[in-house]
């Protein structure tokens, strides 16, 4: 799959700082009461990581269950930890993933996002990492509300227009990755939120990241944007 990033005949300057803004409009920032529902999972694997998801509806949100196990030799990071900022503050969106819709099927992910070519941005958004050492695991939560908006870090909140409808697309989850290699660990940054400090490797080229997917995961209410 390509990574289904819409592009416009118009070129926008996006300011970081309207990306908190944008995000009540999406629902990512508050919180769901949870409800018990049914469960489906899949599992894919390359020669680095075997990827395990599962998920279950609520009536407002799909809530998607992901174990990364890393079968490789090396240290694995994950570009699973979004973040957005405002007022100068670095805030993680912790159980935000983003949506786009690509091939006509929904993926929600949790990766570095290429900047679309027709816009200018002050700077990339290269999420914070999770390290996982060789043979172990770790299980995140991502808490979706239903129906989806279709999002990136580049969307520009002002210009979302109103919704068509709403579509029942395949879903599927994506991850971004890379491998340690030597030194790695030296650029690793300290970065201060106001949830802590979390690691990160900024800038981190597009091209140099790893992709892993797994799906199909059913059928998931879409926000049609036409």
């Amino acid at each position: 799959m390509k990574n289904g990033i819409l592009h416009s005949p118009t070129v926008i300057s996006i300011n970081r700082r309207k990306f908190a803004a944008g995000l009540a409009l999406l629902g990512l920032t508050g919180g769901m009461k949870e409800k018990a529902a049914a469960m489906s999972a899949i599992t894919n694997q390359n020669s680095d990581m075997s990827l395990s998801v599962a998920t279950r509806e609520d009536d407002k949100t799909l809530h998607l269950t992901y174990q990364v196990t890393n079968t490789s030799g090396r240290t694995l990071y994950l570009f699973d930890v979004l973040h957005g900022e405002f007022d100068g503050s670095v805030f993680p969106l912790v159980d935000a993933c983003y949506a786009t819709i690509e091939q006509d099927q929904l993926v929600l992910s949790r990766q570095i996002v290429q900047v679309p070519g027709n816009m200018l941005v002050d700077v990339e958004n290269i999420p914070f990492v999770t390290a996982i050492q060789s043979g172990s695991s770790i299980e995140k939560t991502v808490k979706q509300p239903l129906p989806v908006y279709p999002w990136t870090p580049y969307t520009d909140h002002d210009t979302i227009p109103e919704p068509k409808g709403v579509l029942q697309l395949n879903t599927w989850f994506r991850l971004g990755y890379f491998l340690a290699a030597p030194g790695t660990a030296e650029l690793l940054e300290a970065v201060q939120t106001d949830q802590g400090t979390r690691p990160a490797f900024n800038p981190f080229p597009y091209a140099s990241q790893k992709l892993i997917m797994a799906g199909p995961l059913g059928t998931v209410e879409t926000y049609d944007m036409g």
